[in-house]
């Protein structure tokens, strides 16, 4: 099963978010940048982890999140 994590890029703007997905311990995929909104991204991981998402599925949730696809 794969676990996503958040992830935090901080710049002089602030801080970005992003998901981290693993399995088994290694790091599969790191996706940084998404939203510098922290309750959304709380939002994208908890439902990737409680939905069990493939992470092949993760490219289209990032998509509809910053397509104005709201959780």
């Amino acid at each position: 099963m794969v676990i996503y994590k958040i992830n935090c890029l901080r710049k002089d703007t602030g801080e970005e978010f992003g998901i981290d997905a693993f399995k088994d311990g290694l790091l599969l995929k790191s996706v940084a940048g998404i939203t510098d909104i922290f309750d959304d991204i709380i939002r994208i991981r908890d439902m990737c982890n409680e939905l069990e998402i493939e992470i092949c599925h993760l490219d289209d949730i990032i998509e509809d999140y910053l397509t104005d696809f709201r959780i």
